[in-house]
């Protein structure tokens, strides 16, 4: 197709398959393995109790996506939505912001792949593998949207018997009281014994824990592709957070219930990947191991997908010079993806994967944080200005859920900054790319004159 005429995404995928993908990027084995898992290094038995009030909160930040979503079925998620209600200085913050968390993500999971393939593999070498994972997923997300859900959808199952084998691990030999732990929160002093945990380090872990659940969000990337966007953004959003929640508490109480040891298991950098090889057989453990991995490596392509969508959708508004755009906004004539900004993003993972595995959740857990405050912010603006009237979704509680969404994410991040270390840095280099992005527009774009939100084509399947 010529350029004034190019390929668009197809409108191919059914509701079911994007809650597949949905859930895919919410990935709760690495809800298990590795966000939660950095939380009980951090905090100890509080891990539970912060993913339990994470849960809670996504009940409502699920709600805000609902709305937004619906109201604005496009490619370019939050950049997207957040430009529509607040403004573009805004939507340019977001959009700038995923070009770094996305490929974070990426860079995460890859390492996350790595070290469970080590756990059955011990001399396989970390970086090279990692790298590996990175480019075999872009290629497999550059191919059709329908054949992705296929493929996620098969690896899942393998993922939620992973995360099942681990419950019945931790359930069948329990060491302490499931309740009494959590009412009363314990971590290693780093002299071999218990402490009560901070309230400062609750705080922190806070952001750890809402990374664990985070990517029931992601539907909103999928707006142009699924049949009747409009009336399934709702069930796509909360069914992914309801089947995650149901799948990353229970092996997460296992742990705490099922260690010997609550110091070491909290001294531990890797706390339940050494649960598993100190409660499970060999064999077992081995094969939880594979299967984290398969798991791990099945987030990456629903990661790639929407980073890619996100990345797509700016270029094509014109957010970049036109010799980026141009390639950017390109997609497949045969498989109907955007095969260019899935690539690009995948190149971006590549140089990530050498930063370490704290800072990467840390950046991530509190860009999330940031996200869900500007949502809310924009459900109450939108329902004001009347920018959401579209939505088949209205969010429930308003406007009390979007304030108390708005104050809790206030609260994460100013126990963030009081935390001196990586926390904070997390936290100040996550804010500063939000304002780099808006600057970005302010002083560039803006003045460009060129850059405008394209208007996909109305859903034919909305009644």
């Amino acid at each position: 197709m010529t350029e004034n005429h190019p390929p668009r995404l197809k409108r191919e995928m059914s509701g079911f398959g994007g809650l597949v993908i949905t859930l895919t990027n919410l990935s709760p084995s690495i809800g298990v393995f590795l966000a939660a898992s950095d939380v009980m290094h951090q905090s100890g038995s509080w891990v539970l109790a912060a993913c339990c009030l994470a849960v809670v909160l996504g009940v409502l930040v699920s709600g805000l996506y609902a709305e937004l979503g619906s109201a604005f079925p496009h490619a370019g998620g939050e950049y997207t939505i957040l430009g529509k209600t607040l403004g573009p200085t805004f939507g340019f913050g977001i959009a700038i912001s995923s070009l770094l968390t996305n490929p974070v993500a990426l860079a995460l999971s890859a390492i996350g792949v790595t070290d469970s393939l080590r756990q059955v593999w011990p001399d396989l070498p970390p970086l090279p593998t990692a790298l590996s994972c990175i480019v075999i997923v872009s290629v497999l997300a550059a191919l059709s949207i329908r054949l992705n859900a296929l493929i996620t959808g098969l690896f899942l199952v393998v993922e939620i018997a992973a995360l099942a084998a681990t419950t019945v691990i931790g359930f069948a030999h329990p060491h302490r009281d499931l309740i009494a732990t959590t009412l009363h929160p314990q971590m290693t002093n780093g002299h071999g014994a218990l402490m009560a945990v901070p309230l400062g380090v609750m705080g922190l872990a806070g952001a750890g824990a809402v990374y664990a659940l985070n990517g029931y969000g992601s539907a909103i990337f999928f707006g142009e592709e699924v049949k009747g966007a409009r009336r399934k953004m709702w069930w796509m959003v909360l069914g992914a957070l309801g089947v995650g929640a149901a799948t990353i508490l229970p092996p997460v109480a296992a742990v705490i219930v099922g260690a010997r040891d609550l110091g070491a298991l909290s001294a531990s950098e890797t706390p339940v990947l050494t649960f598993l090889h100190d409660a499970a057989s060999p064999p077992m453990a081995k094969a939880i191991s594979l299967g984290v991995a398969v798991a791990i490596f099945n987030a990456m392509i629903a990661i790639a997908l929407t980073g890619g969508r996100g990345v797509y959708a700016a270029a094509r508004d014109g957010a970049f010079p036109e010799v980026i755009n141009r390639p950017l906004r390109r997609v497949h004539a045969t498989y109907g993806s955007p095969w260019i900004a899935t690539l690009v993003l995948g190149v971006g993972g590549l140089f990530l994967c050498l930063l370490p595995l704290n800072t990467l959740i840390l950046i991530n857990g509190n860009s999330a944080g940031i996200v869900y405050a500007l949502l809310a912010i924009a459900v109450i603006r939108g329902r004001r200005t009347g920018t959401t009237s579209a939505s088949r979704s209205r969010m429930i509680l308003h406007p009390v859920g979007p304030v108390i969404v708005i104050v809790t994410m206030l609260s994460i991040i100013a126990a963030g900054l009081s935390q001196a270390g990586s926390g904070r840095v997390g936290l100040l280099v996550a804010a500063g790319i939000l304002c780099a992005g808006g600057a970005y527009y302010q002083l560039v774009v803006r003045h460009r004159g060129d850059w405008a939100h394209h208007e996909p084509d109305e859903d034919p399947h909305l009644s």
